[in-house]
């Protein structure tokens, strides 16, 4: 593998799906908490006038996070899959159930912003879609949680082994002499 890409590729591909996940997530959020505060004393044509308008602003946030989570995705998980299904068996599920949960989120995501109008329940599908990826979420927080910790575990087996070997290759100390020079 080259260096350029393990340094460079790799870590600019984790960023990029971290931020597009956090647009996603906190433009739900806001969508979802603060705009209906923020407009519950206007008239209703004024209401549905301002919840489109954002509809149509935050569609683009959607559009490009669906877009940077899955290329992204899929360059960590071709970077990870056999570390996964090799060594670290135990945070396998965890990482089927975040991409499950994360393209489950995607189609929530873009099935309240494709089209003209909303679909019914609008906010609904979005405290919805909140949860659906809070958990994928979690799930990849374990996984990887899992994974350093058995990286941890099997480094610190290795210097256990080395320190061993260490000390099986000094000589013994020898006994003292229980003889004595006699003149």
């Amino acid at each position: 593998m080259s260096e350029w890409l393990y340094h460079i590729v790799y870590p600019l591909a984790r960023w990029l799906h971290i931020v597009s996940v956090t647009l996603l997530v906190g433009g739900t959020l806001f969508y979802e908490l603060v705009v209906p505060k923020a407009i519950e004393e206007l008239k209703d044509e004024q209401q549905l006038y301002i919840i489109a308008r954002a509809r149509w602003v935050f569609r683009w946030v959607v559009y490009v996070s669906v877009i940077l989570l899955v290329i992204t995705g899929a360059i960590s998980l071709h970077r990870l899959w056999s570390a996964y299904t090799d060594h670290y068996r135990q945070a396998l599920p965890l990482i089927l159930g975040h991409v499950g949960l994360g393209a489950a989120g995607i189609a929530v995501a873009l099935l309240l912003n494709v089209g003209g109008r909303p679909p019914v329940r609008p906010v609904r599908w979005m405290r919805l879609n909140l949860v659906i990826l809070l958990v994928a979420i979690f799930l990849a927080s374990m996984a990887r949680h899992i994974r350093l910790s058995l990286i941890e575990r099997d480094e610190q087996v290795t210097r256990d082994y080395r320190d061993l070997q260490k000390r099986l290759q000094q000589p013994a100390i020898a006994a003292p002499s229980t003889t004595q020079n006699t003149p």
